[in-house]
């Protein structure tokens, strides 16, 4: 079998990825996202307006505190700073939506085995500047739809084309029909 390290447990283990499945490695698993999960709840309590995430004035000693993402494997800052001034949890919800995290979160959900269900708990959205923009198609049906005096395409006459079934003499007994195609 191959030689398998657990950067989680520090361990290697010579029975493959065996180890992963172990009492030993699940413990360390949940206790590792336990801590994380406190921070990144702090963090939704404080954009929620709950822990008072105004912002404040800058200070080296309650503001460069770093917390350890364990998807990701570094250390990440957990106020956000500009100048003088510093928004708590800022910089930990910036990295928790980025597209790296999220990548790296699948990462570490797929070679540590943990549980699907949790994965989302430690994945935040990214905030949208603005509505969403419109899809092209939509945009150009809107706009055909709000010009003054010209008909809206798609309700100005019925759709016929291949394929729609016409009743012939006007009876019920109608029959599929390709326009174009002789009868």
């Amino acid at each position: 079998m191959a030689v398998h390290y657990c950067g989680l447990c520090r361990r290697t283990s010579f029975a493959g990825r065996r180890h992963l499945y172990s009492a030993a490695h699940r413990r360390r698993l949940r206790e590792a996202l336990a801590r994380l999960q406190e921070e990144v709840a702090a963090a939704r309590a404080a954009a929620a307006g709950d822990g008072g995430a105004a912002v404040r004035r800058y200070d080296p000693a309650e503001h460069e505190r770093r917390v350890w993402c364990l998807c990701c494997g570094r250390g990440v800052r957990r106020d956000g700073r500009r100048g003088g001034m510093a928004l708590p949890h800022a910089g930990l919800l910036r990295h928790l939506a980025g597209p790296e995290h999220r990548r790296e979160t699948a990462r570490f959900w797929r070679e540590n085995r943990a549980e699907a269900a949790l994965r989302e708990r430690f994945l935040v959205a990214p905030a949208r500047r603005g509505p969403a923009p419109a899809p092209r198609r939509q945009r150009e049906t809107v706009r055909a739809a709000l010009q003054v005096g010209e008909p809206y395409p798609a309700l100005a006459a019925p759709r016929q084309g291949l394929g729609t079934r016409v009743h012939a003499a006007g009876r019920g007994g109608g029959r599929w029909r390709c326009w174009g195609a002789a009868a």
